[in-house]
């Protein structure tokens, strides 16, 4: 069984404990673009920010 794919802001650089799980990568971006609209204040990600995120998936 695969490990679920995770995702935490402080790997990025965020100042933020933000961390999540999802049962795939599509799911996962999901939370992520949901976190960033709600915590952050950021409406979309540059496609340079989904560069940094997906290198940091798990």
């Amino acid at each position: 069984m695969m490990a679920m794919p995770s995702f935490k802001c402080k790997d990025i650089g965020m100042k933020c404990d933000f961390e999540t799980r999802a049962e795939n990568e599509f799911d996962l971006e999901q939370q992520i673009a949901d976190h960033a609209r709600e915590a952050h204040g950021k409406e979309h990600l540059s496609a340079e920010e989904w560069v940094q995120i997906k290198k940091v998936i798990h």
